[in-house]
């Protein structure tokens, strides 16, 4: 069972806690670090690899997760790209809106991180409309 790393981000919105973590990546994949340069950066410590996990709660109850092995970075910060990414994508949009340009046409910049937490969160939405009991907003 793997260790956990560390907390990336714990949030919550009005029906959901969200916590975003790491655990230690127990089967790490290398095979494409021909000269081992990123071996020896794991070895000194100049990169982690962890496998990062998004999980949902609803009253205490874990009800949608999402996990994505193979993690290399610097540090967890890196991992949660999300902000530096929507910071390029309003350029991206400024630029397009000056130029005259179909938005998107210029490209966008996408982030695991808050891929991650979209995937858990439509998930827990999926599982709680289930609940008689409780009526959830559908968001497409």
């Amino acid at each position: 069972m793997s260790h956990k790393l560390g907390t990336m981000r714990e949030f919550k919105t009005r029906n959901f806690k969200v916590v975003c973590d790491a655990l230690e990546e127990d089967d790490l994949d290398l095979s494409f670090d021909e000269d081992d340069s990123t071996l020896k950066a794991l070895q000194s410590g100049k990169l982690i690899a962890f496998v990062a996990r998004v999980r949902v709660f609803y009253k205490g109850n874990e009800i949608g997760t999402d996990y994505l092995g193979g993690c290399i970075y610097k540090s967890l910060e890196d991992f949660m790209d999300h902000r530096e990414c929507g910071k390029q994508n309003a350029k991206y949009e400024r630029q397009e809106k000056r130029r005259g340009l179909a938005k998107g046409s210029l490209g966008r910049c996408g982030s695991y991180f808050r891929d991650m937490i979209g995937v858990a969160i439509a998930e827990a939405r999926k599982t709680i409309s289930s609940y008689k009991e409780v009526r959830v907003r559908q968001v497409s």
